[in-house]
């Protein structure tokens, strides 16, 4: 009885210093509605439970409609966590002092263009054509745009609201090719991957950040930035990461993602 009133007493020393340092808030974790709502919900759910259980505090999946409302939302700071691509991250590093503490740590954000497996066999047939992207200001529209603008290929851009749609509108017909990105890519299931070919790859650029608004605490931001650089280390974390097509998790730094700034892409 007095070992299990000394652990009561422990957990709730623990539970109350968390309590403490997050203010008594929950923890909102904004996650970049690349695919649907409910797709997204699925795989990082689970992420912010296990996140929850490793530290101690309420980490509470948040996302947005679509990809405008969510960039509007960061740049305003409704996040305390966010997952976000690196431009948009520079964005909301400048407005909002959202600061990179994380990213993945093995794979590049790498763009890609597909056509349908009975579509175009060369970029040079995409001339005049319709790009179907996940937004006009995505990363996934501007730098493949922009790569076939220098080589002479002229196409216009058809926004469709996410990556999961722009697969689904080219497996359809309804546009020539369609612009996303390697890791999204990986996380079809083979038999979808397998009505698309790949006809270009755009050169590694920093992935996507993990980044806290400057209201959380530096010992809060730490202790959620060891629970997520220890799920490659147990089979739970694993299987997460491996829903995401993602291998491991390691520390990031706002210089890492310098490249951005020098590029001087749209964000508007």
């Amino acid at each position: 009885m007095m070992r299990l009133l000394n652990w009561l007493v422990l957990f709730c020393c623990v539970a109350g210093f968390a309590h403490a340092e997050t203010g008594g808030q929950v923890l909102t974790f904004g996650i970049t509605p690349q695919q649907s709502p409910t797709e997204v919900a699925k795989l990082w759910g689970p992420i912010c439970q296990y996140l929850s259980k490793r530290t101690g505090y309420q980490v509470q999946f948040k996302t947005a409609k679509d990809l405008h409302a969510f960039w509007t939302e960061t740049d305003e700071g409704a996040f305390d966590l966010v997952y976000i691509n690196p431009l948009r991250y520079v964005n909301a590093h400048a407005k909002s002092g959202y600061n990179a503490f994380a990213r993945d740590g093995e794979a590049p954000l790498v763009l890609i263009i597909v056509a349908h497996k009975d579509g175009p066999a060369r970029l040079e047939d995409l001339q005049g054509k319709k790009l179907a992207v996940p937004h006009l200001m995505a990363l996934a529209a501007q730098i493949p745009q922009a790569y076939l603008h220098g080589k002479g290929i002229e196409v216009g851009l058809a926004a469709v609201n996410s990556h999961d749609s722009v697969y689904r509108t080219v497996e359809k017909g309804l546009y020539p090719a369609g612009a996303s990105n390697l890791r999204i890519f990986g996380t079809l299931d083979p038999a979808v991957q397998a009505q698309f070919r790949v006809l270009w790859k755009s050169e590694p650029l920093p992935p996507f950040a993990f980044a806290a608004h400057p209201r959380v605490s530096p010992k809060v931001v730490e202790r959620i930035q060891h629970a997520l650089l220890k799920m490659d280390g147990n089979p739970e974390g694993r299987a997460y990461l491996a829903a995401l097509n993602v291998k491991a998790i390691v520390a990031a730094k706002n210089s890492d993602y310098d490249i951005l700034q020098r590029m001087k892409l749209k964000q508007e």
